[in-house]
């Protein structure tokens, strides 16, 4: 299970790798081609929205942007933190999926009344995306850890690991994301934006965590359990 200072030098090693990619690329590159996520196919995931008290960034964020059309904010009343999702955006209504009322149960054994505290928020740097993340609360690690466990010793292990083929199951971000940019590398307004704010901290929130099928920026939620 992930200590704090893992998920520090994780977000310190990420910040670190983009900046020096920005300083190797001040173009912002290709347009990207395809979206990162299908627009409206849905995922099953779990974790929940923000609400009101992280507008304000996405305000900033927006202003930063400048009207850029490739500039792809979350939706102020639809940003959201992951707990853990567990598939990748593979329905087009939520009677395609199979078996969710065993997903549903083992999800309520685990995450029932469960809320997710995440403090110290920061600013995370991707090429093309900027992030918001923090640190857990230690039941929110234990919580998560024994969730994933369990899926990962039952039929639904195959989608878990599809939706995570090149990275570590759990990831060790506890994140947002802000904002996605349609090139490969964000332009020097959204640059600087990350570089003037980078050290601010962005307080804490505790959110309840559900499980729902939703799109990728959570505008088309349905709530599983």
């Amino acid at each position: 299970m992930h200590t704090r200072e893992m998920i520090q030098q994780a977000y310190e090693n990420t910040n670190s790798k983009t900046l020096s990619i920005w300083k190797e690329h001040p173009e912002t590159g290709a347009v990207r081609t395809e979206p990162f996520y299908h627009p409206r196919r849905l995922a099953i995931t779990s974790g929940n929205r923000a609400g009101p008290s992280m507008s304000a960034i996405l305000e900033d964020i927006a202003a930063a942007a400048q009207g850029d059309v490739l500039a792809d904010v979350a939706p102020p009343d639809c940003m959201h933190f992951t707990f853990f999702a567990v598939t990748q955006a593979l329905y087009d209504r939520p009677e395609d999926a199979e078996n969710l009322a065993g997903l549903t149960d083992i999800f309520n054994h685990h995450c029932r009344g469960h809320s997710m505290r995440i403090s110290d928020l920061r600013l995370i740097a991707l090429p093309d995306q900027l992030l918001l993340a923090g640190f857990p609360d230690d039941e929110s690690l234990r919580v998560r850890q024994a969730l994933v466990e369990h899926l990962l010793s039952t039929p639904w292990a195959g989608k878990i690991r599809e939706r995570f083929p090149n990275t570590e199951i759990p990831q060790i971000f506890w994140h947002s994301t802000l904002m996605r940019y349609g090139t490969q590398y964000l332009p020097s307004s959204l640059r600087e934006f990350f570089l003037q704010n980078q050290n601010k901290n962005f307080g804490s929130l505790s959110l309840p965590v559900k499980l729902v099928m939703t799109n990728y920026n959570w505008t088309d939620t349905y709530t599983l359990a």
